[in-house]
């Protein structure tokens, strides 16, 4: 039988290569000193060395991040790597690294690190490039740059894309106008080329079909109101819901917005008995029926209809 030799006796098995979670601090060899990354900075080189004081791996350490490692060098924690970088690099316990690989690696880990939130953000819904940087700056990343540059080489990110689906989901799912729509992608930081790029999928047909659906629901909740108000309702719906001039014309002009008039005049009735009530408390019975008078013009309502209602409320008294 084969005896192992001293160097096979000394070599580091895995265990001590990765450590997982917490653990006390290793007890180094002999002939190591107890110094700090600090105090390997500012060691002077040895005019008789040809090479740099050593930089070495003396702990590579699991996060509870999934897939993510802290390295230490000469007992201090150094940089954190994801394990892709692990493997590359080699980066196992004893392993030597000289000043411009720990800044490369440290860069990469960040890059990493950033690059894999950007992939959590993206993984609900379709994102712009302004929404990534910004969801990237407010986590302190310093890697944005390269991570949306190998988000658009794999084919992550793509605003033009991006407003064609945006323009799909609201109009869709909101009825949305076209100038709704266009204003929220101009504050994702879409351009006007992008944005008119997405438009295309909003055809003249949809917009008025989508501007029906609204009016419909608007004269459902425009109950017991005068036509004239009804019709301003719509309007300011409609336009809020940013729709153009001309889709709301046609929708005006193909629909029937108007109530019966007898419908008209029970609305009417319900609103001047509340305001000839409460003018009465105030004024003589001429200044309330002023008031009322005036209220319900302004309210849209027809005058031949304000007379007769008038007219039957003083037969009354």
């Amino acid at each position: 039988m084969n005896r192992r030799t001293e160097s096979e006796k000394n070599e580091p098995s895995l265990p001590n290569l990765i450590e997982l979670g917490p653990s006390k601090k290793e007890i180094k060899p002999s002939e190591k000193k107890n110094i700090t990354l600090e105090d390997v900075k500012n060691l002077k080189k040895d005019e008789t060395e040809e090479t740099d004081a050593e930089f070495v791996i003396t702990k590579v350490q699991a996060q509870k991040a999934k897939n993510r490692f802290n390295i230490f060098i000469n007992d201090s924690y150094a940089f954190a790597v994801d394990d892709s970088i692990l493997v590359k690099h080699r980066l196992i316990k004893g392993k030597e690294l000289d000043k411009e690989m720990i800044e490369e690696l440290k860069q990469q880990g960040e890059m990493s690190k950033a690059y894999q939130a950007a992939l959590h953000y993206l993984n609900y819904k379709m994102r712009s490039e302004k929404e990534i940087r910004e969801h990237l700056a407010k986590k302190d990343y310093a890697e944005i740059d390269a991570v949306i540059e190998r988000l658009r080489e794999h084919r992550l990110i793509n605003d033009k894309e991006y407003a064609k689906s945006f323009v799909r989901t609201n109009y869709k799912l909101k009825t949305e106008g076209p100038k709704k729509i266009e204003r929220s992608l101009y504050a994702k930081g879409l351009s006007p080329e992008e944005i008119a790029y997405g438009l295309e999928e909003y055809s003249d047909e949809d917009q008025l079909e989508n501007a029906k659906k609204l009016t419909e629901k608007t004269l459902k909740r425009q109950r017991n109101k005068s036509n004239r108000e009804i019709e301003q309702k719509i309007r300011e719906q409609l336009m809020m819901k940013g729709f153009d001039r001309d889709v709301i014309a046609q929708v005006l002009e193909v629909m029937t917005l108007e109530q019966p008039e007898e419908d008209e005049y029970d609305a009417l009735v319900k609103q001047g008995e509340t305001a000839y009530r409460r003018y009465a408390r105030k004024h003589d019975p001429y200044g309330a029926r002023r008031k009322t008078k005036a209220f319900l013009y302004s309210k849209g309502y027809p005058f031949d209809l304000i007379e007769q209602f008038l007219s039957e409320k003083e037969g009354d008294s």
